[in-house]
């Protein structure tokens, strides 16, 4: 398992590593995540990882190109598109 951090709330959430983050917030409905496509092609989940960005799964080819085409800093992922493999600290948008 690992632990996700949310701020501003600064909840802690255990989830199993593997999961994609959006995923995540289907099985816990606390976690605070806004979502729209699913697919990557919205940015409605953009979140911003404060800490632990190597524990994320790599950037997809869609999630690369959302990001770029909408111009979000370099620390934004989309939760749709990534999944958890260790302890790491978010800030949902």
């Amino acid at each position: 398992m690992a632990l996700l951090t949310t701020r501003p709330e600064g909840r802690i959430y255990e989830i199993k590593v593997g999961t994609e983050l959006l995923r995540a917030s289907q099985i816990d409905v606390s976690l605070p995540f806004r979502f729209g496509c699913c697919k990557g092609e919205c940015g409605m989940c953009i979140i911003r990882v404060i800490d632990g960005k190597n524990n994320l799964s790599k950037p997809t080819k869609q999630e690369q190109a959302t990001l770029a085409q909408k111009s979000y800093d370099p620390s934004c992922r989309l939760a749709c598109q990534c999944a958890i493999l260790g302890d790491m600290t978010i800030e949902t948008k």
